[in-house]
């Protein structure tokens, strides 16, 4: 199974999540003051830390530890996630709101993709590329939550956040089986990449909920417009 007919979409990958994870770090319900130099870091634990822990999982050398590609491009797009907030920081709230949803929504999923890929070409099933497509996914934005002292995302109410990693590592991983393996991969990552993209958008925008089996009466759900 050939790569993805996309450059460096690992890279590509990190480079996105590293600026979310800048916005993320600079929302005001992450914000802690942090510092030139914290953001840089929150930046590339937000960009690696998919890659990584995907990586450690297939017993392989992480691909973001080889090199200085990945630490150049994550402070770089820390740089300008800077930039962007302070772009944002004179516009309403509801403007940065929909700002961060719309990165994190076209973020989502490319580890996912990424991750079952990868298992795949491992020699994993449909099922264990879908997980480790799902971990990939959110290991990055679970490390800033935690970081910034926060309850990950991934488990708060209308985020759909693993709704949108299974998706799109589902479709890929269910196409990609069937397909003979000297064939290009990039009609299917487009595909699972639309799909979902276009899933998580309508769930934010619309507010679709997830299923909440007791919400307890002092919880607050809060709702990113896309």
């Amino acid at each position: 199974m050939t790569l993805p007919d996309f450059p460096q979409v690992d890279l590509f990958a990190a480079a996105v999540n590293a600026l979310n994870g800048v916005l993320v770090a600079r929302n005001k319900s992450h914000n802690r003051g942090f510092t030139f130099a914290g953001l840089m870091i929150l930046a590339y634990f937000g960009g690696i830390g998919g890659g990584v822990s995907r990586d450690v999982l297939l017993n392989q050398i992480p691909a973001p530890l080889q090199g200085v590609k990945y630490p150049a491009v994550c402070f770089l797009m820390g740089l300008l996630g800077l930039g962007i907030y302070r772009f944002a920081a004179s516009r309403e709230e509801h403007f940065r709101t929909r700002m961060l949803a719309f990165f994190k929504t076209f973020s989502l999923p490319w580890f996912a993709i990424l991750g079952a890929h990868k298992s795949l070409d491992a020699g994993l099933g449909v099922v264990p590329a879908i997980l480790i497509g799902l971990i990939a996914t959110t290991a990055g934005g679970v490390l800033i939550d935690l970081f910034c002292g926060v309850t990950p995302e991934l488990v708060m109410p209308n985020q759909q956040i693993v709704s949108t990693a299974i998706l799109a590592g589902g479709i890929y991983s269910l196409i990609a089986v069937h397909e003979s393996s000297g064939e290009s991969k990039f009609p299917v990552t487009l595909i699972a990449f639309g799909v979902s993209f276009i899933f998580r958008f309508l769930a934010v925008r619309e507010h679709w909920a997830s299923i909440v089996p007791h919400n307890p009466p002092n919880c607050q759900v809060s709702s990113p417009d896309a």
